[in-house]
């Protein structure tokens, strides 16, 4: 017998399990203030080591760096593919996974700098990437996708040179955090903020800052400060 889609009330039990009730409420509340009127959040600074992935094996799961055509279809596998410079010289580059003509996972990266928030840029120095973003369509999602979509690209990037990589999760999201210790991320720090009305207030690095920032004065973060002693 065919049990269709999970019911709404099975759906939400099932994303208090996984990513946690303080999440959760916190995705609600998001949803009912307008973020231009409040918001908060504490991020889980991580990086991971690219050296560690230069000889690593990549199970072959139709991993490839995104084409151009990637919105349209599937790219055929003569196309000239730019060099992972060139695309992070465009502005990010993402790695994805095929299934059967149809991308189903997408990991981004950018290097140099990135908006973060419209008021909020993180700032790195050469050969440091910065995963930016990452989506797994849900019907392909606990197949471990993700790692190995990771995996493929830090091995790449270790290879062109890169050194390593950083990402930030929200600390509320257990999910997120146990994908990202997946990832071999390991935390280096934290950044904390709450924005009411324009002013903002940071603790970064164990640093107080505050101020009305914003898309044309943005608050900058040189991820420097969260290197060790």
């Amino acid at each position: 017998m065919a049990t269709g889609r999970p019911s709404p009330w099975r759906r939400f039990r099932r994303k208090v399990r996984d990513e946690g009730p303080l999440y959760v409420a916190q995705r609600i509340f998001d949803r009912t203030v307008p973020r231009s009127l409040f918001d908060a959040r504490i991020w889980v600074v991580s990086s991971a080591d690219f050296s560690t992935f230069v000889d690593a094996e990549v199970p072959d799961v139709g991993t490839r760096w995104a084409d151009e055509a990637d919105d349209d279809g599937p790219v055929p596998p003569d196309r000239e593919q730019a060099s992972i410079e060139d695309k992070l010289a465009r502005g990010e580059i993402a790695a994805v996974i095929e299934r059967d003509g149809r991308v189903v996972a997408r990991d981004y990266f950018t290097a140099g700098s990135f908006m973060q928030k419209e008021w909020l840029r993180f700032a790195f120095r050469d050969r440091e990437i910065y995963s930016s973003w990452s989506f797994v369509e849900p019907e392909y999602r606990g197949q471990g996708l993700a790692v190995q979509l990771a995996h493929f690209a830090y091995r790449e990037f270790a290879r062109q040179g890169y050194l390593r990589d950083f990402s930030v999760t929200d600390a509320l999201n257990r999910s997120a955090l146990r994908s990202s210790a997946k990832m071999r991320h390991w935390p280096i720090g934290r950044i904390a903020y709450a924005r009411c009305c324009g002013f903002t207030v940071t603790r970064i690095g164990g640093r107080v800052h505050a101020g009305f920032w914003s898309a044309k004065n943005p608050l900058v973060i040189d991820f420097s400060v969260f290197d060790g002693p």
